[in-house]
């Protein structure tokens, strides 16, 4: 007896259902990590702005303005207020000047454009050299894992992301400062410095440049 002939047509139905059911199976995992996912953000995003705004009691990530820097990076202005006033901003930027990618840097900023916090949400610099520029860590000596305690509230102070306090942007990029009492850069780092600041120099010029627009949030 010959071997049995095979079934195009049953095989070509088969392999279609197949491929359906594949398909299908795929796009509800998709649909249900997306929904997952953009939570995650949220949250994530949400403890960025408490770090780096006053007290608000309204929801800034549902009032947000989006304006081009001069660079021609979008930057996402969100609006802190209490008890219906505006009592400051959250600037957002993907810089893409870092040494190992993209670095999303979160800035709190003052009714006046003055720069109040600094935080790095997202990077991928080297640790050790391009994390010492991004990182905020509470950093415990042996007396403190033997004493215990609690956690110590508010932001890890980073002497790099502190530098930038108090400042407004001017037209020009602030110098990146090594030595001194007061430093916003690392010696093997400089790359991640010069992003981070830069970064933080487009946010606040476009803020300062866009003040009477954010002065009235989102309309």
């Amino acid at each position: 007896m010959g071997a049995q002939e095979i079934n195009i047509p049953k095989l070509g139905l088969f392999l279609g259902v197949l491929a359906a059911l594949a398909a299908g199976l795929l796009s509800f995992i998709s649909t249900s990590t997306a929904s997952a996912i953009k939570l995650n953000l949220q949250a994530k995003t949400n403890r960025a702005l408490g770090q780096v705004l006053p007290e608000f009691d309204n929801t800034p990530g549902e009032e947000i303005i989006t304006l081009r820097s001069d660079l021609g990076w979008p930057v996402k202005f969100y609006i802190g207020r209490k008890s219906g006033e505006i009592i400051g901003y959250a600037g957002e930027v993907i810089t893409p000047e870092g040494f190992s990618g993209d670095i999303t840097v979160m800035v709190g900023l003052e009714l006046d454009g003055s720069v109040r916090t600094v935080i790095v949400t997202a990077n991928t610099e080297t640790p050790g050299l391009g994390t010492a520029i991004t990182d905020r860590k509470v950093q415990k000596t042996i007396m403190d894992l033997i004493k215990g305690g609690e956690q110590v509230a508010g932001l890890a102070p980073n002497t790099y992301l502190d530098w930038y306090a108090d400042k407004k942007a001017g037209s020009d990029r602030w110098n990146i400062v090594k030595e001194g009492s007061a430093v916003n850069g690392k010696t093997g780092a400089t790359i991640t410095s010069r992003a981070v600041g830069g970064a933080v120099h487009a946010i606040g010029k476009t803020c300062l440049a866009n003040l009477i627009q954010l002065s009235k949030g989102a309309e």
